[in-house]
């Protein structure tokens, strides 16, 4: 049997490494991105260049997106040269974003009207595991639709959680992302008190790394932030609007978020002090402007 052909809409730093990925794994990906910088980087990695949304799903078996908000993603399925416009019966779509449930939803609406199954699959990890097969995917839809579309997921990642009816892989993702986000916001505070209080930044994050207050997110960002590198893996900005969604989703239902509230406004802080284009761990910059002190380690000597 041979491989799905792939569309591929959104080539960022997510969408762009999983593409190439797929293509060095043998899949015939076609793609598009508003940017031509990152649809020709795509281009360089075998990604065929599609000139609009339709036209990278015309000829797809599964048509994949991978998009920053909600309103891209309704424009990139229901604009009029969208995905909908052109692709063909018997495609499925899957969204790899973080949106809303509700988003998803609708777009799903209007492609079973045109004999097309969906599946909203937001992913865990960066940009470095979408490169290298190491995702893990959260995947919400028909469990049939699913199998037909595991060999790219296995392609594409290590773990395939199924977590039920369409939109519930989107609930999942989003309380994901506000324990990530609270988790690197408590440490960066924590991080910044301990250096006021006169400990080095690298022995204390040394001693904290294998002690009780560690996170998976401590772990992995706090080296760039002692390194003083703050490249967006996963921007303040998207930050933002993930917990954006969460607390639309929150207000909803009815639930009080306390904390995330607090979270929410570190972000936005961040934002608003000029950081969106940077990590989310460069919420650290801010709690260093008010202390007046830097989280950094010590450069390497030089020989």
């Amino acid at each position: 049997m041979s491989a799905q052909t792939i569309g591929f809409v959104g080539l960022g730093a997510m969408g762009g490494a999983m593409a190439g990925h797929l293509v060095k794994n043998g899949y015939a990906v076609t793609g598009y991105d508003i940017s031509a910088e990152r649809a020709e980087a795509a281009a360089r990695a075998g990604v065929t260049r599609a000139a609009s949304p339709a036209e990278a799903a015309r000829s797809a078996d599964v048509v994949m997106s991978s998009l920053p908000h909600p309103a891209a993603v309704r424009a990139a399925y229901l604009g009029p040269d969208g995905v909908l416009s052109r692709v063909r019966a018997g495609a499925v779509l899957v969204d790899l974003s973080t949106i809303d449930p509700d988003t998803w939803k609708e777009v799903a609406r209007v492609a079973a009207t045109k004999g097309l199954d969906c599946l909203d699959a937001p992913v865990s990890g960066g940009p470095v595991e979408a490169g290298s097969g190491k995702l893990v995917f959260i995947v919400g839809g028909d469990e049939q639709v699913l199998e037909r579309c595991r060999p790219i997921f296995t392609t594409l990642g290590t773990e395939i959680h199924h977590v039920g009816p369409l939109g519930s892989a989107q609930v999942v993702k989003i309380v994901n992302n506000v324990m990530s986000m609270g988790n690197v916001a408590i440490a960066a505070e924590a991080m910044v008190l301990g250096v006021k209080a006169g400990m080095d930044p690298q022995r204390l994050f040394d001693i904290l790394s294998t002690s009780g207050g560690r996170s998976h997110h401590f772990l992995k960002r706090f080296p760039n932030v002692l390194a003083g590198d703050f490249d967006p893996r996963f921007s303040i900005a998207l930050s933002r609007k993930d917990l954006g969604l969460a607390a639309r989703m929150a207000e909803s239902l009815g639930v009080p978020m306390l904390t995330m509230s607090i979270v929410r406004q570190v972000y936005e802080a961040a934002g608003a002090s000029g950081l969106d284009g940077q990590d989310m761990a460069a919420v650290t910059e801010l709690f260093e402007r008010w202390a007046g002190v830097q989280v950094r380690g010590k450069p390497p000597a030089t020989r």
